[in-house]
């Protein structure tokens, strides 16, 4: 019986990959219908809802199927966050933030929270993660008993006006850092679009919000003070949006591929090297997701103080390697299809502005860094140390 529920736990992950695919393969067309500041992929999203995508990483017991939450399910939720980035890197991102907060849900919420929002997810409400702000930023503080006060604003607010439930970090008094999901049909909110006019991702909404005495419950308060910056999880989730920006990468060769068979331009060997090269590149993306989402399987199984830095300097390996995997990509498809491949209705212009700006994620560099810090340190590359560790466990 044991190994029938695995299998079938199993059969219904493909099937969501499936179904990620085919969305993502239909959502091509309206990225582009929908390449603007104030338009939304509403398609798209209705897709994922029907496809019970956003109810995927919510516990079993409460309808969903334990996406990113177990062991073995790690892989399944980086390929449906791909094949979503392959055809709408705006969707692909709001579904990587709905995950993000469903997963931070599972780790710090309490069993009344878990129900609670598994309730909310089940209904379609979507989620998000707000932890962005400048100068202004939002405040908690306490109003009477069981009751809060949220003030400030957030920048980056990806799919405003569509997020119902955004887990949104404040400052409390003691200057600690709270997290909190906030009922937004239930408290003063404004939104400011003028904030956002990017070069790319213009869909995604990811307007200024501004909250005003809006009233937080105890209920709605997210775990302790400070855990949003627990780790492995805080570090670790640069996977997430790496897999997004893969599929895009994916993409990008696909339709190059597609545009100089439509020209007959298939006999040219200079075509043909650089569509090699982007070949490599895709597949190297690949086989560090794979990696990735093996060790994120292996870390949930036996968690550790080693190879819990193990895993985070892993992932900034990865991280880094698929942005430039990406750029690599980016430069070889503009030499292949020139000029006339970036004008309409070709997809090439808007996939590589969407991707230049989604790879601009926070602390490239800073990531990095840890990586040599950390091999001048052990004396051992992450990999080493976890060659070490599965050798150990097989001897």
């Amino acid at each position: 019986m044991k190994n029938n529920h695995n299998n079938l736990n199993k059969s219904r992950l493909a099937a969501l990959v499936r179904a990620a695919y085919r969305i993502g393969q239909s959502a091509l067309v309206e990225a582009a219908e929908t390449d603007d500041v104030l338009s939304f992929p509403e398609k798209a999203l209705t897709k994922l809802k029907d496809a019970k995508l956003l109810r995927a990483s919510m516990p079993k017991q409460y309808g969903g199927q334990n996406l990113g939450l177990v062991p073995g399910s790690n892989l399944a939720l980086l390929t449906i966050l791909k094949n979503l980035g392959r055809g709408n890197l705006v969707m692909g991102r709001v579904l990587e933030g709905h995950i993000n907060a469903q997963i931070l849900i599972h780790q710090f919420g309490s069993e009344k929270q878990r129900k609670r929002f598994a309730a909310d997810a089940s209904q379609g409400r979507l989620f998000a993660v707000w932890n962005t702000q400048a100068e202004d930023g939002t405040v908690l503080s306490k109003n009477k008993k069981g009751i809060y006060r949220l003030d400030g604003s957030k920048t980056f607010a990806t799919g405003t006006d569509y997020v119902s439930r955004p887990i949104v970090t404040a400052s409390k008094n003691d200057g600690s850092w709270q997290m909190c999901v906030v009922p937004l049909e239930q408290v003063a909110a404004v939104s400011d679009p003028s904030w956002w006019d990017p070069m790319g991702m213009k869909s995604s909404r990811s307007f200024k919000m501004t909250f005003n005495k809006a009233p937080i419950e105890t209920i709605d308060l997210l775990g302790s003070a400070g855990e949003y910056y627990e780790q492995p999880g805080f570090s670790t989730g640069a996977v997430r949006f790496a897999a997004v920006q893969l599929g895009a990468a994916e993409q990008l060769l696909e339709e190059t591929r597609k545009y100089l068979v439509s020209l007959h331009r298939t006999t040219d060997p200079f075509q043909n090297t650089r569509l090699g090269q982007m070949a490599i590149s895709v597949e190297a993306g690949n086989l560090w997701l794979i990696a990735a989402a093996s060790r994120m399987d292996q870390y949930m199984k036996n968690p550790s103080r080693e190879e819990e830095k193990s895993l985070m300097i892993y992932v900034h390996m990865m991280r880094t390697a698929i942005e430039q995997i990406c750029v690599d990509t980016i430069n070889l498809c503009q030499k292949c299809v020139g000029a006339r491949g970036l004008n309409k209705p070709y997809h090439f212009d808007r996939i590589i502005r969407d991707l230049s700006t989604y790879l601009r994620q926070p602390a490239p560099d800073a990531v990095l860094a840890d990586v040599g810090a950390y091999l001048v340190q052990t004396g051992t590359a992450a990999f080493d140390r976890w060659n070490l560790h599965v050798y150990k466990k097989k001897k």
